[in-house]
């Protein structure tokens, strides 16, 4: 087999590893759980149902692979955790060397994430691939949040408790501010990826 045109390594908090990489013809998946067994998936880019890009948090984005098999992959762009020698795994620290490796993962996320939509966007077979975006559970609750506050903004204030109307309204703008970065589920083409859910490509750093 040749080698991958992509590969994204992402660990998770539970220090669950998920391994991907792109083929010409197939995106293989390797999961490896905390307690040492390992998954492996190989798939085409037909068997792919639906990709779903998210900010679930303004330091990190997410994409979620549905397949058709009800495999789901979900990867994001954080580094919670480095391979350090002999497979240890252990927080990033402050120092340069790890800045520059938490750089590196997230363009190789950005890379992989470019990189599927390229190949299902030119694969023949891939033309049932949904593509969605959006993070609408965080919207609804957010406005609720702001909903909230916007009552007890007033009510605090009548009330003399100044500094806690104040606090509230410094949450109110926070959040409407927030706000405004995410988005209903909507759905897009695979060739016109929205900028927002890819993380910057650090390409004057390199």
């Amino acid at each position: 087999m040749n080698p991958p045109t992509r590969t994204y390594h992402y660990i998770a908090r539970n220090k669950k590893q998920l391994i991907c990489s792109l083929y010409a013809k197939t995106i293989s998946c390797q999961v490896l759980e905390k307690n040492g067994l390992a998954k492996h998936y190989t798939f085409q880019y037909a068997d792919i149902e639906k990709v779903h890009l998210a900010l679930p948090d303004i330091s990190w984005h997410t994409m979620d692979i549905y397949f058709r098999d009800k495999t789901h992959i979900h990867l994001k762009s954080v580094t919670f955790f480095i391979e350090r020698d002999q497979r240890q795994l252990e927080r990033p620290k402050a120092n340069q060397p790890d800045q520059a490796i938490i750089k590196e993962n997230q363009r190789a996320y950005r890379a992989f994430v470019i990189g599927l939509h390229e190949r299902l966007s030119t694969d023949p077979l891939a033309t049932r691939v949904r593509f969605t975006h959006g993070n609408p559970w965080k919207k609804v609750l957010i406005w609720l949040f702001l909903f909230a506050l916007l009552l007890w903004i007033p009510v605090t204030w009548k009330m003399g408790l100044y500094w806690r109307s104040f606090a509230f309204s410094t949450a109110f703008l926070f959040l409407l501010l927030f706000s405004r970065k995410i988005n209903f589920r909507k759905h897009y083409a695979p060739d016109d990826i929205p900028l927002k859910y890819l993380p910057p490509s650090f390409e004057g750093n390199r």
